[in-house]
């Protein structure tokens, strides 16, 4: 008897202590089932984060595979754009959309005038193949521009192939200088920038990250012998700073009844841009050219024959069995600013300044002297893919007998890419 009342008076002492070892127990248990939910649910968003990672995978596959043509085994990526051009024109034209400041007339054309074209609208195709472990690259570029008539006829802008640092085919001359260059409402840019597009055959020296040569036998139909045009451009990168360093060389030819009369022609440029902030850019480019109309754009004088007696690179000067070669010094610098997605604006002052203590000059009294232009631009992008641009300029044209004419322009665009 005695051991049952002891054995009693133990378990009532023991059970308040066993409760709470329960309780504990009970809470842990929670706890780890509250731990096990969430990693559960930790690795159902993982699963679910691999899930859409594969699909995508699988969709650009699908993209990928679809971009290749049943007629090649190149990946194909088609792009273009559609493009209005207008000009308004205040005072002093020479009609078209696009800038003529070197052949406005010297009498002038009063009054207001307007014309808008889509000559400038697109369609290219970039090709890409891996041949032994290195890219083949080729693009094919046309669009309908006809020099300003807006009659649409189909052009080439780039036609080649890029292997093993190898480029053969047409594209932009070494002599250009987009990479300097400032964004232009007119598309055929502002005064003093290069972009003339010719065939080609051109190497590349990748020197490192920040230097790149590059060098090219170009050919140029404008008053030149059977040889081709040698070119070099090296361009440096670094960070905020681009600059470039480029020439030419070009043997000039006038085909007279009883002989040819060769000359050496040439040119050297360079050109820097230094981004002052992640929205704000200060651009500029010069031109040094003797006997040349082709590689910059505005230069083009007169004929472009090989028998005419003058053009806008020399003139024939039959006494002296020579060409008079002309001097051109070219200046632009631009600056460019983005105030937020949907705004941003440039400004541009160029200077086209010719020799006129040439012989060149005092044999033609009408060809010009100087070409200057002042050039504001804004552009508005509603939505992506479409740029709204405005433009004014103020120009002005003297020859060398010093006779001028100023111009006053307005330039509009609309451009939706694709």
């Amino acid at each position: 008897m005695k051991k049952k009342l002891v054995i009693c008076m133990l378990g009532i002492m023991v059970s308040p202590a066993y409760a709470n070892q329960v309780d504990s127990k009970i809470l842990e248990l929670e706890n780890q089932i509250l731990l096990l939910k969430q990693q559960m649910e930790e690795d159902r968003k993982v699963r679910q984060y691999l899930i859409s990672q594969q699909q995508e995978i699988k969709q650009d596959q699908l993209k990928n595979n679809n971009s290749k043509s049943q007629f090649s085994e190149h990946d194909l990526r088609f792009y273009g754009q559609l493009r209005l051009d207008g000009a308004i024109d205040f005072e002093s034209s020479n009609g078209g959309t696009f800038g003529k400041l070197n052949s406005v007339p010297l009498e002038g054309t009063n009054g207001n005038r307007s014309e808008f074209n889509l000559t400038a609208s697109r369609l290219g195709v970039d090709l890409k193949k891996n041949i032994n472990g290195k890219d083949l690259n080729a693009k094919i570029e046309t669009d309908f521009w006809d020099g300003g008539s807006g009659d649409g006829k189909l052009r080439i802008r780039h036609a080649y192939i890029d292997y093993n640092n190898w480029l053969l085919g047409q594209t932009v001359s070494l002599t250009g200088n987009l990479e300097t260059a400032t964004e232009s409402v007119d598309y055929t840019a502002f005064l003093g920038t290069a972009w003339v597009r010719v065939p080609q055959v051109r190497y590349n020296f990748t020197l490192d990250e920040h230097h790149n040569l590059k060098t090219a036998l170009e050919y140029v139909n404008s008053r030149s012998s059977e040889l081709p045009a040698l070119t070099a451009k090296y361009t440096y990168k670094n960070g905020d700073i681009t600059g470039l360093v480029q020439g030419f060389v070009n043997e000039k030819r006038a085909h007279l009844a009883d002989k040819d009369i060769d000359k050496l022609g040439w040119g050297v440029g360079t050109g820097l841009k230094y981004q002052i902030t992640p929205s704000s850019s200060i651009q500029g480019n010069y031109y040094h050219i003797e006997g040349d109309q082709k590689f910059l754009p505005y230069t083009a004088q007169g004929s472009t024959a090989n028998n005419a007696l003058a053009g806008g690179d020399f003139s024939v000067n039959a006494a002296e069995d020579d060409l008079d070669l002309n001097e051109l010094d070219s200046y632009v610098i631009g600056f460019s600013h983005k105030f937020n997605p949907l705004w941003r604006m440039n400004l541009a002052a160029s200077l086209f300044q010719y020799a006129d203590d040439t012989a060149y000059a005092k044999n033609n009294p009408l060809m010009n002297k100087t070409l200057t232009d002042y050039a504001a631009n804004i552009y508005f992008t509603p939505i992506k893919s479409l740029d709204l641009g405005v433009e004014y300029h103020y120009g002005n044209r003297e020859v060398f007998n010093g006779s001028d004419v100023d111009v006053s322009r307005l330039n509009l665009a609309a451009i939706y890419k694709f």
